[in-house]
């Protein structure tokens, strides 16, 4: 993948969902926090999950921002991890709700009905009912394409921080090496400069051994 969308820069939108999600998570989890004792008529122990998946995402989040403005792979890799965790734990929830919402149908609508403060009977009420459910439904899941989309162009953002940094390693070791040439030495030159070193002087005057005068 090149582009997010299509023709968002992977930078950019891998920084805008760290900073997105790091604003989000944090003011979810202040909020839950603040008003925790107002939700006396839910699980404690629920509540006090949500928080600290709240404040969890919110650190996940701001690892991601750092690592892209750092080239950090660690803390993008960690980041990544997290957005696909999240991304099955919403995908899992979502399936749940959508098999809900097409099985409570009938109860609803009976408790509905029951009020005496509606003017429409059991069919229409269902009939409503069933197309609001897909409607709910068709928006989950565009949701989850779009947060599988995203998870894809995180994962490729991380990919090419890698390639960059192991081509910049590359040029480094490259710099540092030191190439020396080396030209041999002819054979003419080395064969004259033995006979050279062969050459005998007596007298002021160039022995030549009779084998050699003979030769010559």
């Amino acid at each position: 993948m090149k582009n997010c969308c299509f023709c968002i820069n992977l930078r950019t939108a891998t920084l805008f969902l760290a900073i997105l999600g790091t604003v989000t998570h944090f003011y979810s989890g202040l909020t839950l926090t603040t008003m925790s004792d107002s939700f006396q008529d839910f699980d404690r122990g629920t509540v006090w999950g949500l928080t600290i998946y709240s404040y969890f995402s919110g650190i996940a989040c701001m690892a991601g921002a750092i690592g892209v403005f750092k080239n950090n792979v660690k803390k993008l890799r960690f980041f990544s991890f997290y957005y696909w965790m999240d991304l099955i734990l919403h995908t899992g929830f979502a399936v749940a709700s959508a098999a809900m919402l097409f099985t409570l149908h009938t109860d609803i609508c009976s408790e509905i009905i029951q009020d005496g403060n509606v003017d429409f009977d059991m069919e229409t009420c269902e009939a409503v009912y069933i197309q609001s459910a897909w409607i709910i439904t068709v928006a989950m899941a565009i949701n989850m394409l779009l947060k599988l989309h995203f998870a894809f162009a995180i994962h490729s953002y991380i990919q090419q921080v890698q390639q960059e940094q192991s081509s910049y390693q590359q040029l480094d070791n490259h710099e540092d090496t030191i190439v020396i040439g080396y030209a041999p030495m002819p054979t003419t030159i080395m064969n004259e400069k033995s006979q050279k070193e062969d050459v005998i002087y007596v007298a002021g005057k160039e022995y030549i051994p009779d084998d050699k005068k003979q030769q010559a």
